[in-house]
């Protein structure tokens, strides 16, 4: 919207200025020079008169009535345009949150869909892990380079600290793609080490277990789906792939699962990555003095989590009744879901990457059941109200030596800094001695796609640095 309202402000200001400078008197310098330096001059005002005079009379300075005319012209085309906007936000929510919702009540089968195991690469993997009675085939590709003979690896059964793994959590409509770079490099930085990245369900080519079919009508939540369950469901791919201890890397919506695995288990987890964190703590709680009392200069919170403007809370609890119901609830995925994937192809989004990065991101929305996961994971998904119980389990950390590290780009708007940076005050509340903050200035939400600045170099040489001190 300001690009649009750029050509109103800078019309407005011109035409404000012009009038000014029109209605200034001349400085001294410009009389002086006027004037000129020498008596040779004479002639020429002289002759400057008689040219003048012949021309016509001088001009009259601009009125103050005309430049507030010209004001008024143009604040009036603002106005317009400050109604045009809002007239086609009006019209852009009601399309999507009222018309779309309710176009078809029965959504059937989206066509065209395959299983994801069509879908897959020569180097994919699938293993089969079971969540509370629920059977996962889990898709996720795995790096690792052997050591040499007389080369030990980072971890070994018997030298001390360490890791048997890195496995990485990619975030929301991301996949096991996001890491095909990392992997291999840190694999050949650290000899023996597994470098595992996996598909979260609903996303990438792993499986998506179906509602409860005890379930009524905006019920039905796999257990899988909800915060504890993708904890749960890390801890246990880990045991299928006999992973003892691991460093959990999660980007974006990923870090909050990590960050989820490593409070259940955090002897297992011996470093927690955390890169972009869509980690919502909300303010700290009020701190009190001896009597009970708050003391001054609290925020008044009790660091529950997300915050919303009243406009953006409604349109938030209007949202959660929509995928409530089944029907209006895969309408409203599935036009989300195409909008992105629009933008993408478009270029409206994610300009810097290129037409094969695109494709591959875009490649799961072909895998059955993707609109029927997606819905249960928003169904169950605690959309930012953890801060608490988050910042009560931290010192679980602590207490067992996790190391952190927190990797987030200065131009990052989809989860900016301030998120890290709460993130990282909270861990050291919570008494984690070892907090590593790295900020990217010329990075943004995906470091581990941006070339430009070698924002891509420095978060896999971070990554790389981590893991090795581990």
């Amino acid at each position: 919207m300001l690009n649009r309202l750029a050509s109103p402000f800078q019309a407005l200001e011109m035409h404000v200025a012009n009038a000014v400078a029109a209605t200034r008197p001349p400085s001294p310098a410009a009389r002086a020079s006027s004037r000129g330096s020498s008596a040779a001059s004479t002639s020429s005002k002289t002759s400057s008169r008689k040219s003048w005079r012949s021309i016509g009379p001088r001009p009259r300075r601009p009125s103050l009535t005309l430049v507030r005319a010209a004001k008024d012209d143009l604040l009036s085309d603002l106005v317009r345009a400050l109604a045009t906007q809002a007239r086609d936000k009006i019209e852009k929510d009601f399309n999507e949150l009222v018309v779309e919702p309710f176009s078809d009540p029965t959504p059937g089968p989206i066509p065209g869909l395959v299983p994801p195991s069509q879908l897959a690469d020569p180097d994919s993997k699938f293993i089969s892990v079971n969540v509370r009675g629920t059977e996962v085939v889990i898709h996720y590709k795995e790096h690792v380079v052997e050591p040499k003979p007389g080369q030990g690896g980072i971890h070994t059964k018997n030298d001390g600290p360490g890791v048997d793994a890195l496995v990485c959590l990619h975030g929301a409509n991301g996949s096991e793609f996001s890491f095909r770079r990392l992997l291999p490099r840190v694999a050949a930085a650290a000899p023996g080490t597994r470098c595992i990245a996996f598909d979260r369900p609903p996303y990438g080519l792993s499986t998506r277990p179906d509602a409860p079919k005890a379930s009524t009508d905006g019920d039905g939540v796999n257990f899988v789906y909800t915060a504890e369950g993708q904890a749960e469901l890390t801890l246990k791919l880990m045991d299928a792939l006999g992973v003892e201890t691991a460093a959990l890397l999660g980007h974006s919506a990923g870090a909050p699962v990590a960050l989820d695995a490593a409070l259940v288990a955090p002897d297992r987890v011996k470093s927690y990555i955390a890169v972009a964190p869509a980690v919502f703590l909300g303010d700290p709680p009020e701190k009190k003095d001896e009597e009970g009392e708050a003391k001054k200069g609290g925020k008044g919170s009790s660091g529950g989590g997300l915050k919303l403007p009243l406009d953006r809370q409604l349109r938030f609890a209007w949202f959660r009744f929509l995928i409530s119901q089944d029907g209006p609830g895969l309408n409203v995925v599935r036009g989300s879901v195409r909008r992105q994937m629009a933008a993408i192809e478009d270029g409206r989004t994610y300009t810097d990457l290129d037409p094969e990065t695109k494709a591959a991101y875009m490649r799961p929305t072909k895998a059955e059941n993707w609109d029927v996961g997606l819905l249960q994971l928003f169904r169950g998904g605690s959309f930012g109200g953890d801060g608490e119980r988050l910042r009560r389990e931290m010192p679980k950390l602590a207490t067992n030596g996790v190391k952190v590290a927190i990797v987030i780009g200065s131009k990052d708007r989809t989860t900016p800094p301030p998120l890290s940076e709460a993130l990282r005050d909270a861990l050291v509340e919570a008494g984690v001695k070892d907090v590593r903050y790295e900020s990217m200035p010329d990075a943004a939400h995906l470091p581990m796609e941006e070339e430009a600045g070698g924002v891509r170099e420095r978060f896999e040489s971070i990554v790389v640095d981590v893991v090795s001190e581990l």
